[in-house]
């Protein structure tokens, strides 16, 4: 099969689409089957992406700006190749002859546009319900956002397939006096600390996390507060919320982490806080959950369904909630231990490969 595939996320730090693509791919490398793939690609970064730069793959450069991407560039290339299949992100472009899957994550634009640009939102409001009714085929992480897309779009629940993602094998547990070693000497840290990962943005609510921790710092609480990851959209809303509650040297932004540091940090830390409102997966709370840290996440959305019993869950519209469960996971090394065991056992059920074989399974079905 000749199977082209959008992956102009790699390259471009942009959390969970990027990931998509990356465990995609890698996958499929592995795989058994001698498919030929189209790899159309945006940002140079993507040809040095650890695992895709080797047959049976072929890049093809396509534009960084969306609408000629999407509205001129595809149409166009797709034309050319005649590809027996098409794996797009979110929106399809117009006029497609070939079998097309389309791999939605999570339907956040819709249930919280306010965190969104409002360009942005709206394009996906509209985008989005239009390429799901043309697909031939749906992707997604998890049984949440399944039934959401179903539901929200009034589509078929077997036109929806289903498959997580996992945590590398570079996330388990580590010496914990090395990785902080290691992070004091490349990042000036200092210890101990309380870890988030993912992009600074609205979303995740991390306001409310920032408000919880600035609680337990009048409780007595020496421990920083590290927010791992890229500033995004509205993050300058956070920066002014750290200021007025004075917290400017006590909250560090490493900023955006090359993967071979961010294992280290979650063996650095004394527990992970991911109390976002809304998620499609949630990689991060596995990568936690994998690395042998004590994890609080947020229930709602997919997140119960990927945490399971392996975390605590906080309520995310309540500072309380997030002050009360964080207080009692540092207070009790009982609880950090059970939580420890827990956490390892719940991410096993996370295997790499699982997505790129129900990509292939999907690709066979439409060829």
């Amino acid at each position: 099969m000749k199977i082209a595939i959008d992956v102009h996320s790699l390259g471009t730090q942009s959390g969970g689409n990027e990931t998509y693509c990356r465990q995609l791919l890698r996958g499929l490398a592995q795989s058994a089957d001698r498919n030929q793939y189209e790899l159309l690609y945006a940002h140079p970064a993507a040809l040095s992406q650890e695992g895709v730069g080797d047959p049976p793959f072929h890049f093809v450069p396509i534009p960084k700006n969306p609408l000629v991407r999407i509205c001129a560039v595809l149409p166009r290339l797709l034309a050319g190749m005649k590809p027996d299949v098409f794996h797009a992100q979110y929106v399809l472009p117009p006029f497609m002859k070939s079998k097309t899957v389309l791999a939605i994550h999570d339907l956040a634009h819709e249930h919280y546009p306010e965190f969104f640009h409002p360009l942005e939102a709206r394009r996906m409001k509209i985008l989005v319900p239009w390429s799901a009714k043309r697909a031939s085929h749906i992707m997604t992480i998890s049984d949440f956002s399944a039934d959401d897309i179903a539901r929200r779009f009034n589509l078929p629940r077997e036109k929806i397939t289903v498959a997580h993602l996992a945590a590398s094998p570079d996330f388990h547990p580590r010496d914990k006096g090395e990785s902080r070693e290691h992070l004091a000497r490349k990042f000036g840290l200092t210890f101990p600390f309380i870890l988030y990962v993912g992009r600074i943005q609205a979303r995740k609510n991390l306001s409310r996390l920032v408000e919880a921790y600035a609680r337990l710092r009048k409780q007595g609480l020496e421990a920083k507060l590290v927010l791992v990851g890229k500033k995004d959209w509205q993050a300058g809303q956070l920066l002014e919320k750290i200021k007025e509650l004075g917290l400017e040297d006590c909250v560090i932004f490493p900023g955006f982490v090359p993967f071979d540091d961010l294992p280290i940090f979650y063996n650095a830390a004394e527990v992970f806080a991911f109390p976002s409102f809304f998620e499609g997966f949630g990689l991060p709370v596995v990568e936690s959950m994998a690395s042998g840290l004590p994890t609080i996440t947020s229930f709602g959305s997919s997140l119960e369904e990927v945490a399971s019993d392996g975390a605590l869950l906080i309520d995310p519209r309540d500072t309380a909630s997030i002050t009360d469960v964080l207080a009692k996971v540092l207070g009790d090394p009982g609880l950090q231990r059970d939580l420890i065991a827990r956490g390892l056992k719940r991410s096993k059920d996370f295997t790499a490969g699982n997505l790129a074989e129900k990509a292939l399974a999907v690709y066979r079905s439409l060829a």
